[in-house]
């Protein structure tokens, strides 16, 4: 009887052995899906303001499928910044909180750690949000506007903007440094965009001269106090020659950094900037797991999947994507996708985000 009872033992323990084992095997077989793949669903904002008639999402913030920031533009003061917890948007009503401004990026370590960056009146916003309330940030008290925000691998959040201006957050406090560029003073001079990759940061910045009818446009490496002017090109009447992407740095999942813009994706190596996809009109967001899963989105219906050898449009999975829709952005994983833009939606300018998994 003594055995019997031990091969019972030994055998149930084995049973729930495979079990775990199967539902472990089962989790790691989880499927990477293509675009076409996933199962699509469709969610419309409109502000919470019913004088609105604007409400157009441009940049996202993914901690995790079930816990994503949006942010942009409205003509009202409300519908700023969204989060998805895993089953609706609702917004997050930084006005009730500091009171009137704009916000352009947002950026930070978790859904209680969260910083917003944009303009309020004629001088720069920050404020953070410890998971109930914004706060604003009263230390910086200087003109312009920030317009893009991006974190290096310590944990430092990076902020760029207007007048050549970069901030930096060190988990303590911020610091502000001007990237002085030579330029006429009735010209505009402007950081788009700034992003971490290979242990320094890189940014694009323009001088937009109407007067003389030329733009500049800067690729800048560096660190605080220590910038380069890597390169730069003009634009004019006589070359529109394009280098790099003038909207917007990504870097990938996998180690990539690309810029996009006006023409297309440019991936960079140390030779340079390579353009990877050549387009008309505009690129405004790109996100991948691997050099053969990339995707990007832009003007006009583009809504692109790179499998390693070619670019596929995929558009004709979304009727609500018209022509004059505008795509500005997507995160994927692989696993699940988001694609948020914005276009005429029962007569105003209204949001979507697109959900695939």
């Amino acid at each position: 009887m003594k055995f019997i009872k031990i091969f019972y033992i030994s055998f149930v323990c084995f049973l729930q052995f495979i079990s775990c084992k199967d539902t472990i095997t089962g989790i790691k077989q989880k499927s990477i899906k293509t675009p076409r793949e996933m199962t699509w669903t469709a969610d419309t904002l409109k502000s919470p303001d019913p004088t609105s008639i604007q409400l157009m999402m441009r940049n996202i913030l993914v901690f995790s499928p079930g816990d994503v920031w949006i942010c942009g533009w409205s003509d009202v003061a409300r519908g700023l910044i969204w989060h998805y917890d895993g089953k609706q948007w609702n917004e997050s009503n930084i006005a009730k909180d500091v009171g009137g401004m704009r916000v352009d990026d947002i950026s930070g370590y978790s859904s209680k750690d969260l910083w917003a960056g944009g303009y309020s009146g004629n001088n720069i916003f920050l404020a953070h949000y410890n998971g109930y309330k914004w706060t604003r940030e009263s230390d910086m008290n200087i003109r312009g506007e920030l317009l893009d925000m991006s974190m290096d691998s310590n944990g430092n959040i990076w902020a760029c903007g207007r007048n050549g201006m970069v901030l930096k957050f060190d988990k303590t406090k911020w610091t502000a440094n001007t990237i002085k560029i030579n330029h006429y003073s009735d010209a505009e001079y402007f950081l788009q965009s700034v992003a971490y990759y290979k242990d320094k940061m890189h940014l694009i910045g323009i001088v937009s001269d109407s007067k003389r009818m030329k733009n500049v446009y800067y690729y800048i490496t560096g660190d605080m106090d220590s910038w380069t002017i890597a390169d730069s090109v003009v634009s004019n009447s006589s070359s529109n020659k394009i280098k790099w992407g003038d909207w917007n740095l990504n870097v990938t999942d996998f180690g990539r950094l690309y810029s996009v813009g006006l023409e297309g994706i440019w991936a960079y190596s140390p030779n340079g900037w390579n353009q990877v996809y050549k387009v008309d009109s505009s690129i405004y967001g790109v996100s991948g797991i691997n050099e053969n899963y990339i995707l990007a989105v832009g003007d006009f219906q583009q809504v692109l999947f790179f499998n390693g050898n070619t670019w596929e449009n995929f558009v004709n999975l979304f009727p609500q994507i018209d022509r004059n829709f505008i795509c500005t952005n997507v995160w994927t994983n692989g696993y699940e996708t988001f694609i948020i833009g914005y276009g005429n939606v029962g007569g105003y300018l209204g949001t979507i985000i697109f959900h695939g998994k």
